[in-house]
């Protein structure tokens, strides 16, 4: 977190609040984060709770969310995103942040077998304009983005992303280099992501609602893949082919 709030203080200006949002954490964070100086907003317990509560509290043009978890990278993040803003059209919707994992990479199971297929499936218009990493946690978001009916959970970028998509606005995609993080393997995130894609396929009618039964089935399928591999290298080929083994699993229909 500390690494976090230094780049984010060195890309402030004055008129810019340093937030850290303190999704009910039992771990010490709002006192860490209050020792370094910062600012801390308390919110409900989620990743899209705690973003939802920074838009609903700042009435900026501009939200920059960072993922605390920054162990080293050689490049300012929110730095890089403020001056995207900057080059950016003014109806631009979002801004985000693209990167490459060191090595060894790790394979972005929910990305390759659950963001993407349901993506192209049902919202299309969404598809490649995110980069190799869209559902990165390094980005700049409009506030009217994060509506009341925005995930609480980590299906929050997925989320976004079609929502930027839907709107019609521009979206641009920045790089931030080699960054490293604390890469963890959570199968319950596909899940997570999974259901924030078929509530806006539902919503924007892509997905009789009828049929989302079959397509939460569809996911849970995936699911039950991803949670067999927990990072281990020596696995890694086999658990490669069963993922994609299980993406060759048809489709259900969108509508009757």
């Amino acid at each position: 977190m500390g690494n976090a709030i230094r780049q984010a203080r060195e890309a402030a200006d004055t008129a810019t609040r340093v937030v850290v949002v303190d999704s009910a954490s039992t771990d010490g964070t709002a006192e860490r984060a209050r020792s370094l100086g910062c600012e801390v907003l308390p919110a409900p317990l989620g990743k899209g709770a705690a973003m939802v509560a920074m838009a609903s509290a700042t009435e900026t043009p501009w939200l920059c969310f960072m993922d605390a978890d920054i162990v080293e990278n050689g490049r300012n993040i929110p730095l890089t995103l403020r001056k995207a803003i900057d080059a950016a059209p003014e109806s631009t919707a979002m801004v985000v942040a693209d990167f490459d994992d060191p090595p060894p990479k790790p394979i972005l199971s929910a990305t390759i077998s659950i963001y993407g297929p349901l993506v192209r499936a049902l919202v299309p218009e969404a598809d490649g304009r995110f980069g190799d990493r869209p559902l990165s946690g390094f980005r700049a978001v409009r506030p009217e983005l994060l509506a009341d009916d925005a995930p609480v959970d980590f299906g929050i970028e997925a989320y976004l992303n079609l929502s930027a998509a839907l709107t019609g606005r521009p979206v641009t995609l920045t790089h931030i280099g080699l960054f490293k993080q604390r890469f963890r393997y959570k199968a319950d995130m596909g899940g997570e992501i999974g259901r924030a894609i078929l509530d806006i396929a539902v919503k924007h009618g892509r997905l009789d609602p009828a049929l989302r039964p079959e397509w939460d089935a569809w996911v849970d399928r995936i699911l039950k893949v991803i949670r067999t591999y927990n990072g281990d290298l020596s696995q890694a080929e086999a658990y490669l082919k069963r993922l994609y083994a299980a993406m060759e699993e048809p489709m259900p229909p969108r509508f009757p």
